[in-house]
């Protein structure tokens, strides 16, 4: 195998790449899916708010296998359990099957988002240099791609083409995990220098962000072919049309991401890019257009996509001494907004309209605005004069 191919950074850009065709296979295929499961918009945020309790309840818990599990025997176990459980989930039928199956591949899902991003953390501080946002460029790449094909697939055959295809991008991942990631811990232990760490504040405050933004953006990768849809339903084939911009205008920011990054600094960087994905969102509360709200998504893919990983580099820098904590303080902190939103975005979608749930995104968006300027006044106040 060419030695490109058997670094630990290729390799878990892979995972990450694998990590995203999942969610976009998922994306694509929920029109098909829930007309075969007859689930409801409310049915649907109810799934997707044990998808999301499931997730963040598994990325909590099952960080304490790291002290028994290297990263890499994690990502070998967990690889092909995701692939499973995103197979499981396009094939089930009937409101039963829909339900078990969301909250098992958000189980799964969860224990691969910890485990690879704890990888990439330890790579990044092997190389010395910026490079989270990259690995989050490719997620963003492997999404479009399944979101496009997986609506004209299921539509065309069937969700279980979609499924064989998912599986690609698995068994690639785990072969170059096998062959590339060496045997490490995550630093669970707690170190005197995280001892030392008594302002936790910041980190509260980056967790309640990183959860308005992940529901923002979770709205926009699981209810955009839904939309779009509802808008045009003569266009169901190419409904994944709107995870795909999505997605495709996320990775092109994220690849040269860490240079903004250099160049203008985390946190100006971040309200930048929150008041851009404001105006997709608003953008798409007022559209009944089927093409301005595919760009809607993409003004979105692009506010969104530096966000998360400018988050977790401060969160990490907080407490240098042990990274992981302190990514992993702020996911869990972020669980709290991302547990309740999907049943209210699908509420309101029942209720009003799912073109107007979307609207009232721009006010979580806004919240998080007004939490990144805290946090900035507050790193002003700490740093030396």
């Amino acid at each position: 195998m060419p030695r490109l191919f058997t670094t630990p950074r290729t390799a878990i850009l892979a995972v990450y790449a694998a990590f995203g065709a999942s969610l976009g296979a998922w994306a694509g295929s929920i029109p098909t899916i829930t007309h075969a499961s007859d689930i409801s918009s409310n049915g649907l945020g109810i799934g997707l708010t044990a998808f999301t309790a499931a997730n963040v309840i598994a990325m909590s818990q099952v960080s304490r296998l790291a002290t028994r599990l290297s990263n890499r025997t994690a990502l070998l176990c967990v690889l092909p359990a995701v692939a499973v459980a995103t197979m499981a989930l396009l094939m089930g039928a009937g409101p039963f099957i829909f339900y078990a199956s969301l909250i098992v591949w958000g189980v799964a899902l969860g224990i691969l988002d910890l485990f690879m991003n704890a990888e990439a953390s330890a790579i990044e501080h092997d190389m010395r240099k910026p490079i989270f946002a990259a690995f989050h460029g490719a997620a963003s790449t492997g999404m479009p791609v399944l979101a496009i094909l997986s609506s004209f697939l299921s539509t065309e055959l069937g969700t279980w083409a979609t499924g064989l295809i998912v599986f690609v991008p698995f068994i690639f991942a785990w072969v170059l995990v096998r062959r590339a990631i060496p045997a490490r811990h995550l630093p669970l232990r707690r170190s005197v220098g995280e001892k030392a760490v008594t302002n936790r504040m910041p980190l509260v405050m980056m967790g309640l962000a990183a959860g308005l933004i992940i529901t923002g953006e979770v709205a926009a990768i699981m209810w955009s072919a839904k939309l779009l849809d509802e808008q045009a339903p003569e266009l169901a084939a190419i409904a994944g049309l709107g995870a795909a911009f999505f997605g495709l205008c996320n990775a092109m920011l994220r690849y040269p991401g860490d240079s903004l990054r250099r160049l203008l600094g985390d946190i100006p960087l971040m309200l930048g890019s929150l008041m851009v994905a404001i105006t997709g969102f608003a953008l798409l509360g007022a559209s009944a257009s089927f093409a301005l709200s595919v760009a809607a998504f993409a003004l979105i893919g692009l506010g969104t996509a530096i966000l998360i990983p400018c988050l977790f580099a401060l969160a990490a820098a907080h407490m240098p001494q042990n990274r992981a904590a302190g990514i992993g303080f702020v996911a869990l902190i972020a669980g709290v907004p991302r547990a309740i939103s999907p049943w209210a975005f699908g509420w309101i979608a029942t209720n009003f309209s799912t073109s107007f749930a979307f609207g009232l995104c721009t006010i979580a968006l806004a919240a998080a605005l007004v939490l990144i300027v805290g946090l900035r006044q507050m790193n002003d106040r700490l740093s030396p004069v």
